[in-house]
C-alpha cells in the first residue's frame, strides 16, 4: 500500500547534530529534505571501490580470506590492473593485425634494410595489389614480385628514390615480422600475469563489499549532514524532512534524550511529495512489477497487487500451455533450492516465477493443452477441461435453435441432422486430414470462446481500472455503461452469439436491445459527468470512445499470442513424429524455442497491458519513491 508522508522540521543544539543523524539512519523512516545522493556524485574512493567490485565478480574466485590491508589500496590496485589489461588487450590486437599485413612479405630484419638505404643509396619500398586487378594493368618493370595471399599480390621496389604507384598500396614497415612477433608473446605474458594477479584478488571480494557498505553508509549520513541548515552564529542547526505517517509515533523514541525538537508543517506549492510504498508477501512482488515501467504518484491507490494478479493471468493465458508451467514451476524449485544466499530481490523473482508457474499450469489444464498435446474431443479426458464445458454450451445453443450457424454445418456435414446433442455435433462435423481426424466445429468453436474471453477479460480489466478512480473521475461511471453494453451489443453488428447468451444468462435480443441503450446512454453519461466535474472542458471526453475500443482490441494479444504458441507446438510435434526417433531433438529443440518465445511475449504483453490499457484510467505515475536515511546492509 502507498502510506501517506507528512513534512516535518527539526531543530536542536548543533552539539546533537551527529547523535541525531546517526540515530535516523538506524531507524530508517526518515527521508531529509536536500539530500540528493546519486551515484555520480560518488567520491572517487566509492568509485574506485565499485568498479574493483565490476571487475573482480568477472574473474573465476578462489577461497576468500580475512583481508587486513587497506580497502583504497586494494580497490585502486585492482582498477590500475583492469586498466593495463584493457591496455594489453587492445595492444595485442594491434600487434596481431599488424603482423598479419606484413606476414606475406616474409620475416626480416629492420636493421638490415635500413643499412641498405643508407648504405646503397637505394629505397626500399613494398606494395600490394588486389590480385585481380594485376591481369588488368601493366606492372612496372622496376617491380619485384615477392608473395601472393589473402588475395593480394605483393611487391617490392629498390630505387633512388620513392615512388607511388596509381593502383597499388604501399605497406610501411615500422618492426619486421620476427620483433612483431617477440612484442606479442611479451604481451601474452604480461596479459596472463594480470589475469593471475586478479584471479587472487577475489580473495578480498566480500571484504570490498563490506567496505563499500561501509563507505556509502557514511557518505549517505553526510550527504544528509551537510542539508542542515545552521543558525544563531552555528549554535542550533534546522532541517526539514518526510516521514510516512505510519513513523510518526517512533519520532519520540527517536528524539529522546536529545536537545532535538520537531513539528508538522505545511507542503508548499513547489515540494515534490515522495511515494512511500510499504508492501509484504505478494504485494511486494507486485511493486517490483509496477517499478519497472513508473513510481505512481503519492495521490495514487497502490496498484501492486492488482499488477501481479492481472500480469499472472495475462502471462499464463500467452504461455497457455501446462506442460511449459510445469517446466516453469521445475525451475523455481531449483531455483529456491540450489540459489544460495539470495537477496530479497532473488527470493522474490523465486516466488514470482511459482505464481507464473502455477498460473500456467492451471490455465493450461482449463484450455487443455500440454505440451501442444491437445486433447481430443473423443476422449473421456476432454470432460474435465472447462473449454470443452464452453465449447459443448456453445454447440448446444446452436443446435436447439437450429440458427444459421447450425444451418452452415448442416450444409456441410448432413449428418447433424440426426444427433441430438452437442457432444455428438462435435463428433460427427470432422474430417479426415493427412491420415488425422480434424473436427472442424469444435476447433472453430474453441477459438471463439478463446477470442470472446480475451476481450471479457479485457474489458472487466479495464472496467476495474476505471472503478479504482471512479472519485476522480466521475465519468468511469458512463465508460464502464459503455463497455458492459458494447459487449452486449456489438455481436448484433456481427451475427454472432456471445458467451452470455448461449451460456443462458441472457436472450440474444434482449442482449442485443439493452446493450445498446447502455451502449450509448454510457457515452451521454460519461461527457455530463465530466462536464459536471470539469466544467465546459469536459466535453472532450467523448473523445474517449475511440481510446477505450482500442484499449479493449489490445487484449486481443491475449488470444493471438496463445494460439500462435499452441500452433507452434503442434507444429514442432507433428514434424517431429514424422521424422521418426530422429524427430525427438526437433520435439525437443522446438519446444525449446517457442518457449522462449512464449517467456519474451508473455513479460512484454503481460506487463504493457497493464502499464499502458489499465493505467491509462487509473493511474497518474510520475512518482518519486520515498528515499530515507538508512544504513545499507
Amino acid at each position: 500500500m502507498i502510506v501517506k508522508v507528512r513534512k516535518f522540521i527539526f531543530y536542536g543544539v548543533k552539539d546533537q547534530l551527529n547523535l541525531f543523524f546517526s540515530k535516523a539512519q538506524e531507524k530508517g523512516f526518515i527521508q531529509f529534505i536536500g539530500s540528493n545522493i546519486r551515484k555520480l556524485d560518488y567520491p572517487n574512493h566509492i568509485k574506485n571501490v565499485i568498479s574493483a567490485i565490476k571487475v573482480l565478480k568477472k574473474q573465476p574466485t578462489i577461497i576468500d580470506q580475512q583481508e587486513t590491508q587497506k580497502i583504497d589500496k586494494i580497490a585502486e590496485d585492482i582498477v590500475s590492473l583492469q586498466s593495463s589489461l584493457d591496455k594489453a588487450y587492445e595492444k595485442e590486437r594491434q600487434v596481431r593485425t599488424e603482423i598479419e599485413r606484413i606476414s606475406p612479405l616474409g620475416n626480416f630484419s629492420k636493421n638490415d634494410l635500413d643499412y641498405i638505404e643508407n648504405e646503397g643509396k637505394r629505397f626500399l619500398q613494398f606494395f600490394c595489389i588486389r590480385s585481380t586487378k594485376v591481369g588488368r594493368i601493366k606492372i612496372p618493370k622496376e617491380m619485384i614480385y615477392v608473395n601472393t595471399e589473402y588475395d593480394l599480390d605483393y611487391f617490392v621496389v629498390v630505387d633512388k628514390e620513392k615512388k607511388n604507384y596509381p593502383h597499388f598500396i604501399e605497406l610501411v614497415i615500422n618492426k619486421s615480422l620476427g620483433e612483431l612477433k617477440d612484442q606479442l608473446e611479451d604481451l601474452l605474458k604480461k596479459q596472463k600475469k594480470h589475469e593471475e594477479d586478479l584471479k587472487n584478488l577475489t580473495a578480498y571480494l566480500s571484504s570490498l563489499k563490506e567496505g563499500l557498505l561501509t563507505y556509502l553508509n557514511k557518505y549517505s549520513l553526510n550527504n544528509a549532514k551537510t542539508s542542515a541548515f545552521l543558525t544563531l552564529e552555528d549554535s542550533l542547526f534546522v532541517i526539514e524532512a518526510w516521514i510516512p505517517i505510519s513513523k510518526i509515533d517512533e519520532l519520540k523514541i527517536l528524539t529522546d534524550e536529545m536537545a532535538i525538537e520537531y513539528e508538522s508543517i505545511a507542503v508548499e506549492k513547489n515540494d515534490k511529495i515522495p511515494t512511500c510504498m510499504e508492501n509484504q508477501g505478494s504485494a511486494r512482488i507486485g511493486e517490483d512489477l509496477v517499478n519497472i515501467y513508473d513510481v505512481p504518484s503519492n495521490t495514487d491507490k497502490d496498484p501492486s497487487i492488482w499488477v501481479l494478479c492481472a500480469f499472472s493471468l495475462f502471462f499464463a493465458m500467452i504461455i497457455a500451455d501446462a506442460g511449459y508451467g510445469l517446466l516453469y514451476f521445475i525451475l523455481a524449485i531449483v531455483m529456491h533450492f540450489f540459489i544460495k544466499n539470495k537477496k530479497p530481490m532473488i527470493k522474490r523473482l523465486v516466488k514470482l516465477t511459482f505464481i507464473l508457474s502455477v498460473s500456467c499450469i492451471t490455465w493450461g489444464i482449463i484450455t487443455g493443452s500440454f505440451f501442444g498435446l491437445g486433447v481430443d474431443p473423443s476422449s473421456p479426458l476432454n470432460k474435465i477441461t472447462a473449454i470443452n464445458y464452453l465449447v459443448e454450451r456453445k454447440a448446444s445453443y446452436h443446435l436447439k435453435n437450429k440458427d444459421d450457424v447450425y444451418s452452415t454445418w448442416l450444409v456441410r456435414y448432413p449428418k447433424v441432422k440426426d444427433v441430438d446433442n452437442a457432444h455428438d455435433f462435435l463428433l460427427v462435423t470432422s474430417k479426415e486430414k493427412n491420415s488425422k481426424i480434424v473436427y472442424e466445429a469444435w476447433d472453430i468453436f474453441q477459438k471463439n470462446v478463446l477470442m470472446e474471453l480475451s476481450l471479457l477479460i479485457g474489458s472487466l480489466h479495464i472496467c476495474l481500472s476505471f472503478l479504482r478512480y471512479l472519485r476522480r473521475h466521475y465519468a468511469g461511471f458512463g465508460w464502464i455503461l459503455f463497455i458492459v453494453g458494447g459487449y452486449l451489443f456489438c455481436p448484433s453488428i456481427l451475427d454472432a452469439t456471445s458467451m452470455f447468451v448461449f451460456l443462458g444468462f441472457i436472450l440474444k435480443p434482449f442482449a442485443f436491445v439493452i446493450g445498446k441503450y447502455m451502449m450509448f446512454s454510457g457515452i451521454g453519461i460519461a461527457v455530463l459527468l465530466s462536464i459536471v466535474q470539469n466544467g465546459l472542458l469536459g466535453v472532450k471526453e467523448i473523445t474517449n470512445v475511440i481510446s477505450i475500443f482500442g484499449d479493449i482490441m489490445s487484449y486481443l494479444r491475449l488470444y493471438a499470442l496463445g494460439l500462435a504458441g499452441m500452433i507452434l507446438a503442434g507444429t514442432f510435434n507433428e514434424l517431429g513424429a514424422s521424422l521418426g526417433f530422429g524427430g525427438i531433438i526437433v520435439i525437443l529443440l522446438g519446444h525449446v524455442v517457442n518457449m522462449q518465445l512464449g517467456l519474451i511475449g508473455g513479460v512484454i504483453h503481460g506487463l504493457r497491458l497493464n502499464f499502458i490499457e489499465w493505467y491509462h484510467y487509473s493511474f497518474e505515475g510520475d512518482g518519486k519513491l520515498f528515499n530515507p536515511l538508512k544504513l545499507l546492509k
